[in-house]
């Protein structure tokens, strides 16, 4: 009771209002305490997921989430992730260099980059991603540019974290500077979610890496895709982005066309992971099998439990004969069966004489080095594995984009080889696509902008509708892997992605570190032999 009659005495000079100054000291503590309170009840958990990010004061677009860092940064913060610090710097000196080449009555704009750095699906690749949008931006503020580019790039981290993405596509939205979009990262739900947010901001998107069916602005009708391997709360099917949304990727129904074109025979094997959660590939099992006439046998591995992926390899080795297996799965876990099948025929356990693997495009994440020393051993161990370099298992996958090896006879992918070195970056990153593929979603949105007068200012309808002018031959955009065009649903056309065969590891050069790359598989055409080996 006395604490209770001391907090009421201190309330005291609101009875004789116009009393000295000192007599609101208490009342005046009493509200400090209480606005603090509130505050540390507001502030706290904000703090706390901004605490152990960003370079310097926490700031509301940089936050953690789990273990990593996600949000947005258009300065040299690679969000802790050391491999990525040299192509952000890259990236903030050439921000600031924007308008150096471009015309000096242009108004500058900013396209966001938005992509997962650190997703499990994606690996090592992640980087060359990066890159290849910086390779884009220093090509679109080069000769002839008129509004100088500036990058934000978007962390959207793990999709397993349930709303980062969306999050992060938010605060690009909410930006009036940010004029386009490209990257919005993988073939996932929450990028179907991240589009449609973004096209109520009528936002332009140019996806890089999305191939999934169902991830148009019509939810690939024309497909006739099959959904119902798929969990029962997406919303790809009804299509995403509408009106707004482009991707230079060719959807996972054209490359499948061009395996059954290489390989026609009915393959013994589909190799697919349990579970519909992963629409890259709940939407492309179905189609692999009406390619090849359907009833072919599936062979399911767990993805999340790795012991399962040798099992597969066993029951592909119990047929007697040459074997066609078509993998229906992330490339993350193709080096382990690869590997798995070089130890059943070490072993003689593998009874098939050879086993030929197929893949769509991510099947080719081989040819890229792994961040992950773990992931990098195995990838190391197939590429190097006997059976594997004497042509004993043999790989198949198609290009993610177009055309990407300048023997092509494509001028601008060697425009585009030039620019990549020139911006400081490895040749070797160029291997698996994924560079090229995001320099093109980049000269997509550059292709737009010099269509659009220098000295007024930019809104995003322009840019949307420029992009959606690019339909025909003759108003394509110069892409590294061939001209780029979309359909009225946003689906590249014209051209179609190649087949290759992916080769063992080998040095490029006396003084360089091993790589592999690939050698066109033509349809018609027996499998070609890899340079320099025996099989």
């Amino acid at each position: 009771m006395t604490r209770l009659r001391r907090f009421f005495d201190t309330l005291r000079p609101w009875r004789r209002f116009g009393a000295g100054w000192r007599d609101w000291i208490p009342l005046g503590l009493v509200v400090a305490l209480l606005a603090l309170s509130g505050a540390a009840i507001w502030a706290g958990p904000w703090l706390t997921k901004r605490i152990g990010c960003n370079d310097g004061f926490p700031t509301a677009e940089i936050w953690s989430a789990g273990a990593e860092c996600v949000g947005l940064s258009e300065g040299p913060y690679a969000f802790g992730l050391d491999e990525f610090a040299p192509v952000m710097q890259v990236i903030d000196r050439q921000n600031r260099a924007a308008a150096d080449k471009c015309d000096p009555t242009g108004t500058p704009v900013t396209v966001g980059v938005l992509m997962t750095m650190t997703d499990p699906s994606v690996g090592g690749r992640a980087v060359r991603e990066l890159e290849g949008m910086a390779a884009g931006q220093l090509r679109a503020n080069g000769t002839g540019c008129l509004h100088p580019m500036r990058l934000v790039v978007g962390q959207i981290g793990r999709y397993d974290e349930s709303s980062n993405a969306v999050d992060v596509a938010r605060l690009l939205s909410d930006r009036a500077d940010v004029v386009a979009v490209a990257g919005v990262g993988l073939s996932q739900q929450r990028t179907a979610d991240v589009a449609d947010l973004l096209a109520a901001a009528k936002i332009p998107m140019v996806a890089d890496l999305v191939t999934a069916v169902g991830f148009d602005q019509n939810g690939s009708r024309e497909d006739q895709p099959v959904f119902d391997g798929c969990d029962p709360d997406i919303t790809y099917p009804r299509g995403i982005g509408n009106d707004y949304f482009y991707r230079v990727a060719y959807r996972t129904s054209v490359q499948i066309e061009q395996l059954g074109a290489v390989v026609p025979a009915k393959p013994d094997f589909i190799m697919v992971p349990t579970g519909g959660s992963d629409p890259y590939t709940c939407t492309t099992l179905p189609l692999m099998q009406r390619q090849f006439g359907g009833n072919v046998t599936e062979v399911k591995f767990d993805a999340d439990e790795l012991s399962t992926v040798p099992q597969t390899a066993k029951r592909v080795c119990g047929a007697p004969k040459d074997v066609t297996v078509a993998y229906v799965a992330r490339g993350r876990d193709m080096a382990r069966f690869i590997q798995s099948l070089d130890e059943e025929f070490a072993s003689g356990h593998c009874a098939a004489s050879s086993v030929t693997v197929v893949s769509t495009s991510d099947g080719k994440r081989l040819q890229a080095a792994e961040s992950d020393l773990y992931v990098e051993d195995l990838r190391n161990k197939a590429l190097r594995s006997k059976s594997f370099t004497e042509g004993k298992v043999r790989l198949l996958a198609t290009t993610i984009g177009g055309a990407d090896r300048p023997q092509d006879g494509n001028p601008n992918f060697e425009v585009f080889q030039q620019t990549f070195a020139a911006a400081g970056f490895d040749p070797s990153h160029t291997d698996d696509g994924w560079a090229m593929n995001a320099y093109d979603a980049v000269a997509t949105v550059s292709q737009a902008l010099r269509s659009l007068p220098a000295n007024k200012p930019v809104q995003r309808s322009q840019v949307n509708t420029a992009i959606n002018g690019f339909s025909s031959a003759e108003s394509s955009v110069p892409g590294a892997g061939g001209p780029i065009t979309f359909d009225n649903n946003g689906n590249r056309t014209g051209g179609v992605p190649l087949v290759m065969r992916v080769c063992p590891l080998r040095p490029a050069a006396a003084d360089q570190p091993p790589r592999t790359t690939g050698v066109v598989v033509r349809p018609g055409s027996a499998i070609p032999q890899c340079p320099g080996t025996d099989g």
